[in-house]
């Protein structure tokens, strides 16, 4: 009877650390973090020289992230807003072609983002299922 008290007792941590880790809730990363740093310069390639961004969306979880910026020069727009879906792989930081199989109706859903157009959300988790719909949606 002690033995199976004590077997339950220690399985209590275990299981309330696997609800932990899978209830995750999405973060933003910090400034000057490297996650953050990662994917802006995955964002900044597409410049021929230095651009800083406004951030207007940046969610990380479960090792996806999706992020919306407006790239700046002196505090000046230079350019329309852009976002992008991300996978760790390997600690490292890969943009996803989420447009793969997908049919585009039109345009503004290439430009929008996926919070702001829920056919393309729920086209990108079915093609990748294990990308967690809350990196898109807006935090209050």
């Amino acid at each position: 009877m002690k033995t199976k008290f004590f077997k339950i007792i220690l399985l209590i941590p275990f299981v309330l650390l696997s609800i932990s880790v899978f209830a995750q809730s999405p973060v933003t990363p910090a400034k000057g973090s490297k996650e953050r740093k990662e994917i802006l310069d995955i964002f900044r390639e597409d410049f021929e020289s230095p651009v800083l961004f406004k951030v207007n969306h940046f969610l990380i979880q479960n090792g996806w992230a999706c992020a919306e910026v407006t790239p700046l020069e002196n505090n000046v727009e230079i350019g329309d807003q852009r976002w992008g879906l991300f996978r760790l792989n390997n600690g490292k930081w890969i943009p996803i072609e989420w447009s793969k199989n997908i049919e585009i109706i039109d345009d503004f859903e290439l430009i929008d983002l996926p919070a702001q157009n829920s056919r393309i959300s729920k086209l990108i988790i079915k093609n990748y299922p294990s990308c967690p719909m809350s990196i898109f949606s807006k935090r209050k």
